[in-house]
């Protein structure tokens, strides 16, 4: 659902040994910048509905605006589990930067 106005994220990270460095926000915070120069109206994409990844985005200002019921049982081979819970729904979150 991509529109000239529109970017979507794929497959953010970082490795575990940099994490919680701030290397994962400046990259984030530079696209953010790069896209609104570019005229990006909106930046949008996927995350599960807990977790560190999901607050991560937040502190960012995204918001959830759409919810895709069994994402990670219909797209995944093996279960994905996160602090022994695991993922069933991906959230769909979105960020207006222009």
């Amino acid at each position: 659902m991509n529109t000239d106005n529109e970017i979507e994220l794929f497959n953010i990270a970082s490795l575990p040994s940099i994490q919680g460095q701030g290397v994962g926000a400046a990259l984030l915070e530079f696209v953010i910048a790069e896209l609104g120069n570019r005229k990006v109206a909106r930046v949008v994409l996927g995350t599960g509905t807990f977790g560190y990844q999901l607050t991560f985005y937040q502190r960012f200002g995204f918001r959830v605006v759409h919810v895709v019921k069994d994402y990670f049982l219909d797209n995944y081979n093996e279960p994905i589990y996160e602090n022994g819970l695991q993922h069933y729904d991906m959230l769909r979150l979105a960020l207006n930067i222009e």
